[in-house]
């Protein structure tokens, strides 16, 4: 019964967000305009906001969203840490220094299409480092992988400081913007970017969905089960930085999605299994398409960083959920 109540409320505000997303901007929209835009019977200034700006925006933010959160699913599992989140693996640092590095050496513009590229080099890159720092023999250690994330994370951090000098000042504000997670990609080619990603490893993810139950249940249980432990591990960590690496590189720098989705979708199903990520994948596309629709009309003129308002909304809640856990112990 939980779970339908679950699964309904959130296809509905995923309804309710798709409906806002199309409508809600500088030039508002009414939901009889919506209709008639895809009736086309509407002013072709309007079907042009709607299938040229809004609806590849809106596509943006939800398959981002559904990355970043089934990417922070699949690293809590891998590190047994709830705290666990595609930052820790230097997805976000990495992109953004070669991103840093790309405009400020190579590039002229913001617009380029090889930018996703070269944000993924970076965040291949830096989780590389923190693999190799942070494995031991023949398995990954969730401590030691922590404690290299977070070294891995400030050292490229003050990379990335140190190489703001050299940018020009129009790079400069879009790397800035990047950086606190401002959703750059809003054009159909950065939707074709990111739809197969996801339409090949989310489904290669479910059907190995007994591996990661069965991972979910501790290193020491899961090779006394028969699981090639490593084998694994490396399998379903190489599908977390894929999906996280895309989702960033088109939608920015944003945190706590991964975090904070996770946490949501266990107080429906209680326990980790497909259901569990698949309904990750859908509150992690809702968190992003909301916070992108606020950040459109949450300042009189401008926008703000999408990225900004997700971590608003999702400290406080993850802050509540530490004090929780305190309480129960």
């Amino acid at each position: 019964m939980r779970k339908k109540a679950g699964w309904l409320l959130i296809l509905i505000l995923l309804a309710i967000g798709i409906v806002l997303s199309l409508t809600v901007g500088t030039i508002s929209m009414s939901v009889t305009d919506l209709l008639r835009v895809f009736q086309q019977t509407a002013a072709n200034s309007q079907k042009l906001i709607v299938f040229d700006f809004r609806f590849p925006r809106m596509l943006v933010s939800i398959l981002a969203g559904m990355g970043l959160a089934v990417s922070g699913y699949l690293f809590q599992t891998i590190t047994h840490n709830d705290l666990a989140d595609p930052g820790i693996l230097g997805v976000n640092a990495g992109a953004g220094l070669t991103v840093l590095i790309y405009l400020g050496f190579f590039s002229t513009g913001e617009s380029s299409w090889f930018l996703p590229l070269i944000a993924c080099i970076g965040s291949f890159s830096a989780t590389g480092l923190v693999y190799y720092f942070g494995r031991q023999s023949k398995r990954i250690t969730p401590n030691r992988l922590l404690l290299a994330g977070v070294a891995v994370n400030a050292g490229i951090s003050a990379l990335t400081l140190i190489g703001t000098i050299r940018v020009s000042k129009d790079n400069y504000q879009f790397v800035t913007a990047w950086l606190a997670g401002t959703i750059w990609g809003t054009t159909w080619q950065h939707v074709l970017l990111l739809l197969p990603w996801i339409l090949c490893i989310l489904p290669l993810i479910v059907s190995k969905g007994r591996s990661l139950e069965v991972l979910e249940l501790g290193d020491e249980i899961a090779v006394g089960l028969g699981l090639k432990l490593k084998r694994t591990q490396v399998f379903f960590l190489l599908c977390a930085v894929c999906l996280a690496a895309v989702s960033v590189s088109i939608a920015g720098s944003i945190s706590f999605i991964g975090l904070i989705a996770p946490h949501i979708a266990q107080q429906f199903t209680r326990r980790k299994n497909n259901q569990a990520l698949l309904m990750t994948a859908v509150i992690g596309g809702i968190l992003l398409l909301y916070s992108d629709i606020l950040a459109r009309v949450i300042l009189p003129n401008g926008e703000m960083a999408a990225g900004i308002i997700v971590s608003l909304i999702g400290a406080p809640y993850f802050i509540l959920q530490l004090l929780k856990k305190s309480n129960e112990r």
